[in-house]
């Protein structure tokens, strides 16, 4: 039987109101978009759970509820569409990166969903052919629209994970150069996010490159980096306990 797209969509919604039954009126993050307030864990939990009670579905289908919540516009149903793809392999390929890259982002006005979606579902689609994708996010650091810059500088951050990573990075590095003196959208945050990922893969490259453009790159970018590199550490430690392990 064919999955109900629709039908599907209300039932997740319907879970997601249980989970923050009365609307609040402070924000989890700075958005204009609607919200419920439910944590982070209990949407990636709601996520899992329909996984697994629908496992039956075609990749295509869960693809099809993930664009169908993306599309609802609010917070938890736009987290939960990410987590879904994330945990659904087969759905994510099967998800066109093109209209992530250019429809979805239009939906994008705070750091939270622009993250989820950079980290869950575009990255990981980049990363899938990185040959003939990563055009989309060069496009995509000439965008208009603040949040689709950093949506591209996110997505770069799980390339850094691929197979081949070293022969991404001179693309990554021009692409780290074009938003550099963007102070959009918290883009300098994004890019120091992006060179502490490429250190792993690439250690003595970001650092040529820090040396070699830290005029041009934000400041903050420059003093992360050369932290992580000295000490594993974002920050200095100056004799303080270290940050948790998220914070590193």
């Amino acid at each position: 039987m064919a999955l109900d797209a629709a039908a599907e969509a209300d039932a997740i919604t319907a879970a997601l109101r249980d989970l923050a039954p009365e609307p609040t009126v402070v924000p989890v993050i700075k958005t204009a978009r609607p919200f419920f307030g439910a944590r982070v864990g209990d949407l990636r939990g709601t996520a899992r759970r329909w996984l697994r009670g629908h496992r039956d579905a075609g990749p295509a289908e869960v693809a099809e509820l993930a664009d169908r919540l993306w599309n609802a516009g609010i917070r938890e149903e736009q987290l939960v569409a990410c987590f879904l793809l994330a945990g659904h392999p087969a759905a994510l390929a099967a998800t066109d990166p093109g209209r992530v890259g250019r429809t979805w982002t239009a939906l994008l006005d705070n750091w939270e969903t622009t993250d989820q979606l950079g980290m869950n579902v575009l990255g990981p689609l980049v990363a899938l052919d990185p040959d003939r994708r990563f055009g989309l996010l060069q496009a995509m650091a000439g965008d208009p629209h603040p949040w689709t810059r950093r949506l591209a500088l996110v997505a770069c951050t799980r390339l850094a994970r691929t197979g081949d990573a070293a022969a991404l990075w001179p693309r990554v590095a021009e692409l780290l150069l074009a938003l550099a003196p963007d102070r959009e959208a918290a883009l300098p945050k994004a890019s120091s996010w992006v060179l502490r990922s490429w250190l792993e893969p690439c250690p003595g490259e970001v650092a040529a490159f820090v040396d070699t453009h830290q005029g041009r790159l934000p400041a903050l970018a420059v003093r992360e980096t050369r932290a992580k590199l000295a000490t594993g550490f974002k920050r200095p430690l100056m004799g303080r306990r270290p940050a948790p392990a998220g914070d590193r």
